[in-house]
């Protein structure tokens, strides 16, 4: 169980940092209607990750009865699609950056969020989390090391619920500021927003570049096994 978890943390954290999903609670949290949208968000958020973490856990199960040789086989693959998969998307990033000169435009859906109710906030975090670039390989790869880890079903749902959990914990974290009203906090909070809208294009091409970079120690850990 340890050994799965060490692998499993990792992953959880390199799922923290989501600049879209981060900005959107910041201006909901700076929304007239922050406490209620803010639980529905991150909870949604949560809640998603933790259902494609274990459709992914089951999914893979089959796979991670296979012989060793076709499974050590299986993750050279996987760190190679995947390296290879985070690289094109670093690069896709980095061209979609504003040009010099120029202002990221602020997307049109977070003009709306002060009219969004939970409902909507709800939605809006599964739009924004679910189909996410950067997470949904990660959220892959830790379903298959639970399904890889042959341990019983209450202990894989646990580290089902462990996973999303910790994936969350910014958005979490930035909730729990819902609760504390200041005045400080909301200006500080303005200024984190804007910084990630002007600058997501450049934080998720370092992101990518980080993840490529993880798949190939990966890749050539299996190589070298």
């Amino acid at each position: 169980m340890g050994n799965i978890v060490a692998q499993l943390v990792p992953v959880g954290i390199e799922m923290i940092v989501s600049p879209v999903p981060l900005a959107a609670l910041i201006a909901i949290l700076l929304s007239a209607r922050a406490k209620s949208n803010a639980v529905a968000f991150t909870a949604t958020a949560v809640v998603a990750s933790a259902i494609v973490v274990g459709i992914s856990a089951l999914t893979a199960e089959e796979g991670a009865g296979r012989t060793d040789h076709a499974g050590h086989s299986g993750q050279i693959v996987f760190a190679a699609i995947f390296g290879l998969a985070f690289l094109a998307l670093a690069a896709v990033s980095w061209r979609s950056r504003p040009r010099r000169g120029t202002v990221a435009a602020m997307p049109s859906w977070m003009a709306q969020i002060d009219t969004m109710n939970g409902a909507k906030a709800m939605v809006l975090s599964l739009l924004l989390t679910v189909p996410n670039a950067k997470n949904l390989p990660l959220e892959l790869r830790a379903g298959a090391l639970i399904a890889n880890a042959h341990v019983p079903v209450g202990q894989s749902m646990l580290l089902v619920a462990g996973v999303a959990v910790l994936g969350g914990a910014g958005l979490i974290a930035l909730s729990v500021l819902a609760a504390v009203p200041s005045k400080r906090v909301s200006a500080a909070l303005g200024v984190v927003k804007d910084e990630l809208v002007r600058h997501n294009a450049a934080i998720m091409t370092v992101l990518f570049l980080l993840l490529a970079g993880l798949e190939v120690s990966h890749l050539a850990t299996a190589l070298a096994a």
